[in-house]
Formats: C-alpha cells, sequence, structure tokens
C-alpha cells in the first residue's frame, strides 16, 4: 500500500491547481528526500498529474441547429430578426439576444466564430460532416471527434473512459459513433447525469469477478490459438478496460451527490445543466473528451426549431444559458478553464427568412460556434454577416478550419494519420488551417 508522501495545500474551494501542486511535490521531495518519498511514488504521482494536465475538451451540442438570431448575432433593425430582442455583453459593442443574460455576463470568456459555413444543410449530412470533420462517405464510418481524441490519448491505465457522452440525441439514426475506429475508442454514454448505468457497478465481489474473467482469458487464449488473436486482444483490452472501471474509486466521478445543493442549482436542474456540472467533474479526474448534448425538455425538436420557433427556442436558451456560463466560470474557479476547450456549436443554423408559424428552416451560412478555455484568446468576435444575416461578408471559417483548430488545442497533429479496422491510413483532418485569430 502507498501511503501519503507530501502535505499540499489547496485553494478556498479546496482544489490544488496544477503548478502548484508540482511546485510542492518537487518542493517536497528536495525537502524530505528518498526517507519519505520512494521512486515508485513519485512515477506514480506523476503520471496521475500529467494524465489530468494533459488539455481536454467539452462539446456542448446544440442538437438540431440553433438559430444564430436567437443566441449570438442577433440583427436588430433587420426584418429577419424576430421577436427577440439584444441584450449587452461583457464585450463592449457586442450584443447577444435576449434569452442569454448569464452567458452575456462571461462573454468576455468566448471567443465568437460568426461566420461558419459549411455545404451541409441537411441533418444527417451536417452531422457526420461536423462532427467528424469529413463529409459523409457511403463507404467510410468516419469516427467522431471525441473517439479520435480518445484514440490519440489512449492510455492502457486510466480507470475512467476517455470518452464520455452526457444525454443522447434526439434522432439515433443521425448519431456518429467510433467508426472505423472500433469499440475501444467509443463513448462511454451516460443518458441521465448523476446517475450511473445499471450494468456499470458490478453483481458480484471483485474477488468473484476476478475468478471469472481469469477464467475467459483461459478459454479466450484457446480461441485464440485457431486464427483468432486479434479478435482475443481486442476483447481482452476492452474487458481490462472496463474492469479496471468498474472496480476503480474513480466511478464516485458520476455521484452529482457530492456536489453542493447551491452550485448544481446555478447549473440548472435539467438534463443539459447537470450533464455540464458532471462534465466538469469528468475533465477534473482526467478524462480527455466530454460531450453535452442540448435537446431541450419542451419537444421532441430540439433545436430543430422548423415549427412555432419563436415559442420553442426561448425554453432551449432558458436550459442552456446558466449551465453554459456557470460551467466557465466553475472552470475558472477551480483553474481548470486553462487546461478546457469548452466548444459551444451545432450542426449549422437557422434561415434568415422566417416562416410564418415562426420558425426557421435550415440555414448553412454564418452559424455560430464558441470557444473558450484552453490558451485561445477569448474575448473577442470573429467573422460577420451582412445586415440582414444573408451572407458572410468577412472571415469565412470552415469546419476543416475548425477541427485543425481543435488539433492546434488539444496537441494533436492535424496531418497525422490513424489506421481502421482494415489497417486503411486516415489523415485526422484533411484540409483546413488553424484559425490563427484565436492565437493572436
Amino acid at each position: 500500500m502507498i501511503q501519503p508522501f507530501l502535505h499540499v495545500h489547496n485553494n478556498r474551494h479546496g482544489v490544488l491547481r496544477r503548478r502548484t501542486f508540482l511546485k510542492q511535490l518537487v518542493g517536497g521531495a528536495g525537502a524530505a528526500g528518498a526517507l519519505t518519498l520512494g521512486w515508485r511514488d513519485l512515477l506514480i504521482a506523476q503520471a496521475a498529474e500529467l494524465q489530468k494536465r494533459g488539455k481536454s475538451m467539452i462539446l456542448l451540442w446544440m442538437d438540431g441547429g440553433p438559430s444564430q438570431f436567437e443566441t449570438f448575432n442577433p440583427k436588430i433593425g433587420s426584418p429577419n430578426q424576430g421577436p427577440a430582442k439584444a441584450i449587452s455583453t461583457a464585450l463592449p459593442g457586442v450584443e447577444f439576444a435576449e434569452y442569454w443574460p448569464q452567458t452575456a455576463a462571461v462573454a468576455d470568456k468566448l471567443a465568437i466564430i460568426r461566420s461558419m459555413e459549411s455545404n451541409e444543410a441537411d441533418h444527417f449530412r451536417a452531422i457526420k460532416l461536423v462532427r467528424t470533420g469529413y463529409p459523409i462517405n457511403p463507404t467510410l464510418a468516419y469516427p467522431t471527434w471525441g473517439s479520435v481524441v480518445a484514440h490519440e490519448r489512449y492510455d492502457a491505465q486510466f480507470d475512467l473512459p476517455a470518452f464520455v457522452r452526457i444525454g443522447k440525441p434526439r434522432i439515433k439514426t443521425r448519431d456518429v459513433n467510433s467508426g472505423v475506429l472500433g469499440a475501444k475508442y467509443e463513448s462511454f454514454k451516460i443518458d441521465e447525469p448523476g446517475k450511473i448505468p445499471d450494468d456499470v457497478l458490478p453483481t458480484v465481489p471483485p474477488d468473484v469477478l476476478r475468478r471469472r474473467l481469469a477464467l475467459a482469458d483461459e478459454l479466450d487464449a484457446e480461441f485464440a490459438k485457431v486464427g483468432a488473436a486479434g479478435v482475443v486482444r481486442e476483447k481482452k483490452d476492452s474487458y481490462e478496460g472496463a474492469t479496471r472501471f468498474v472496480l476503480s474509486p474513480k466511478v464516485e466521478v458520476f455521484n452529482l451527490d457530492q456536489e453542493p445543493d447551491r452550485l448544481r442549482d446555478q447549473y440548472g436542474r435539467t438534463t443539459f445543466g447537470q450533464g455540464c456540472l458532471l462534465a466538469r467533474r469528468l475533465v477534473e479526474s482526467g478524462v480527455s473528451f466530454v460531450e453535452v448534448f442540448s435537446i431541450g425538455s419542451r419537444n421532441d425538436q430540439g433545436w430543430d426549431t422548423h415549427k412555432t420557433g419563436f415559442a420553442d427556442t426561448p425554453p432551449l436558451c432558458e436550459e442552456v444559458d446558466p449551465a453554459y456560463a456557470t460551467l466557465l466560470k466553475d472552470l475558472e474557479d477551480r483553474g481548470k478553464l486553462e487546461d478546457t476547450l469548452v466548444v459551444w456549436m451545432g450542426e449549422f443554423g437557422r434561415t434568415p427568412k422566417i416562416k410564418d408559424d415562426g420558425g426557421r428552416d435550415h440555414y448553412a451560412k454564418g452559424w455560430i460556434t464558441c470557444l473558450s478555455g484552453a490558451g485561445v484568446k477569448a474575448g473577442q468576435v470573429i467573422g460577420a454577416t451582412d445586415k440582414d444575416g444573408v451572407e458572410v461578408t468577412d472571415r469565412p471559417v470552415s469546419v476543416q478550419d475548425l477541427f485543425v483548430t481543435f488539433c492546434q488545442v488539444l496537441g494533436i497533429d492535424p496531418r497525422s494519420e490513424y489506421h481502421t479496422n482494415e489497417d486503411q491510413p486516415l489523415q485526422l483532418v484533411k484540409g483546413g488551417e488553424v484559425i490563427r485569430e484565436l492565437f493572436a
């Protein structure tokens, strides 16, 4: 058993910043010497610390395509605006739609891209593009970005999944999974934050579980001898990872009852709000990629507001606004925003033209993406659309540009390759350039 070897000092939130920890670790090791700190202990501490220091990403996914007019690019005075009024933000001269008061107050933590463009205005095709970085290919299942990050960050000794998804898509057939990377890099799915799936916790004592797994290993070894070595190896990797997970004390990260009621209320007692709180807990624990779905609780259309959009959009915003703002502040208070890229986006925007019923159709010009944290230069707006929100007039940004930028932030080479199950090499991102304004 490893004994505690170092006294550390937390901040007022009970949190220890990584830089402070490293200083204390080095200082403690020098002061106490080999009598109190063994080399193996030091390696374990450093490994855990390095896992936490690697930049993580939280994707806040607005499933269905949020309207730019009713979110972060209102066009007051245009006949295309609709009833939403504009409010001031923490950025002088920058206005948001009135449904985002808490996010407006932290706008200085955002880099707001108002000029996203793509060629896809169909949900199925746009989701495939925006979640993978590649246009749809009927013969090749490109992996969702979280799976790519999980592949690049894979650590066989890390107890928790590298990729966690919270919530679920409105329409299952539009979902994107690990594709050609295989089940090893699939997301761990939490439909309801605060409740771990029933099949995760073991139903037998740990020693019984280990005996059963040992017996399975013996049977698999025989199977491997007759030409199934690859399949057996993949299964063994999955089983070993799952075993570490279910037997690890880190499973408690999914228990939101450990959080103060006041903070849970600030996030909002919605699936999305509590999902954002869980996302914060996960990145604190070293998880590399967390995806939180917003589909709303009013009906089954989510952000796909073709019909009665003027009535249905405000409740969607009211769920996301406090959660988004609180997540950014909470991460910053805990010293984690500097290591966590938070991205708010959907698959496209909505048409400038308003339907008779107050809805908007799909539109792939001038849609919005917001980035925060992880070294991104916040407090700015990138790109613009014309006075009626019809055309991009300044600094168009492509999906590939966005993915190259994700790589830049996460320390991944966008031109590196991974291999499919059929051993076909694929580039992480094909085309695109870094959005240079984010790092100026």
